[in-house]
């Protein structure tokens, strides 16, 4: 049976068990429930319409399953009856699943979320997964390989708003996803001693827009950057990050200089005071780690980079912001195995590290095989991609 052809007067119970996986129904800490739109939903009330904008730019349609995906932690319930109820509303079977595990200590795995069969087999029985979206993950490669549309939303209701999918930043952030895709090397200078290189000859461009409505495809709402997972093993000169400049992983602007140092695809070096500290401790805290299918699992890697496009972003508020900043540089570090078969969805890397840090930096000037991309005063500078 396909997963479009449902009967709209199915009980909730029929509908997922002909949708969702035996594996999930019979597991005993799992709870699967349906929104009651006749309720009242408090705050959740003004977030339906919202939710319903974006999921019509996102395809649901008729029929689809949809489900959202949470951990017991997530701070924003309310998007989740909003969202089912906006699922719901465009003739959607809605479900939610809230995982009875979670790290929050590290970088997330198939292994610390759920059962990576049952994670897997749950992403790929959905059409479409909004939510807590555990990207770096085995299972949701798979599920994006099998078609399953995934976006990541847990921004603040006033950053949704402020920078839904826009048509000038989706077209500016495809054109660098295509100039990143056929660039072999990326450098990054400032003023204050950055100097180093990437190099990426056959690793895709990764654009997010805030929309997944392609089938196989990941985004975040709201997101404009282009990206790319380097190769693990070709990074080299000095990183620095200035005061003011965004630590987002450890939620912290950076106080004082850090330099990093980048040999043979390695950080060899980080130095500098309190902020150069806690980036350190924070990756040691993984150099012990083995991947128990013997893949690359380095903290000391360099994971992606890129620039932001997103010109309604605020440097001040803390988030996709950070990462979204027109103009602004992002050189993250650790885990990157994250692809897909959308053309401009995923990073083609190979490093299973459970950390990860993104860094976002300002009045950095960034190349794509010598030409320059990203100016030192954050313009982007070809007139095709600004």
């Amino acid at each position: 049976m396909k997963r479009r052809d449902f009967c709209k007067g199915m009980s909730v119970q029929a509908v997922a068990a002909t949708a969702l996986p035996s594996a999930l129904l019979a597991h005993d800490k799992v709870r699967i429930e349906e929104v009651d739109t006749d309720r009242t939903m408090d705050q959740a009330a003004d977030l339906v319409d919202l939710f319903t904008a974006h999921m019509r730019l996102n395809a649901v349609q008729e029929g689809e399953t949809f489900l959202f995906y949470s951990t017991p932690g997530f701070e924003r319930p309310e998007y989740i009856e909003a969202s089912l109820a906006a699922a719901k509303s465009l003739g959607a079977n809605a479900f939610s699943l809230v995982a009875t595990t979670a790290s929050t200590a590290q970088m997330s795995t198939d292994r610390d979320i759920a059962p990576a069969d049952l994670l897997e087999e749950t992403f790929k029985a959905a059409d479409i997964v909004y939510g807590q979206i555990p990207l770096y993950t085995d299972a949701h490669n798979a599920a994006l390989a099998a078609g399953t549309r995934t976006l990541m939303v847990q921004q603040s209701v006033e950053t949704l708003r402020r920078m839904f999918p826009d048509e000038a930043v989706i077209e500016r952030t495809y054109a660098g996803a295509e100039r990143m895709w056929n660039a072999s090397e990326i450098r990054v200078t400032d003023e204050f001693g950055s100097d180093f290189t990437l190099q990426k000859a056959g690793r895709k461009g990764h654009g997010q827009v805030g929309v997944a409505a392609d089938r196989g495809r990941w985004d975040h709402w709201p997101s404009g950057l282009v990206a790319c997972g380097p190769h693990e093993d070709a990074s080299e000169g000095v990183y620095v990050i200035r005061p003011g400049d965004v630590i987002l992983s450890l939620q912290q602007r950076c106080q004082d200089e850090i330099r990093i140092t980048m040999e043979a695809g390695r950080l060899v070096r980080i130095e500098g005071g309190y902020d150069a500290d806690m980036v350190r401790e924070r990756l040691e805290l993984f150099e012990d780690y083995v991947d128990p299918d013997g893949n690359l699992a380095d903290p000391f890697r360099i994971s992606h980079a890129g620039w932001g496009t997103e010109h309604r972003a605020q440097w001040h508020v803390m988030g996709m912001d950070s990462e979204s900043m027109y103009g602004s540089v992002m050189v993250s570090i650790g885990r990157n195995m994250f692809d897909s078969a959308d053309r401009y969805a995923g990073l083609g890397g190979v490093n299973y590290t459970p950390v990860h840090i993104d860094i976002c930096c300002r009045n950095k000037r960034l190349y794509l095989d010598g030409d320059l991309i990203v100016d030192n005063d954050n313009t982007i500078v070809p007139a095709d991609l600004a």
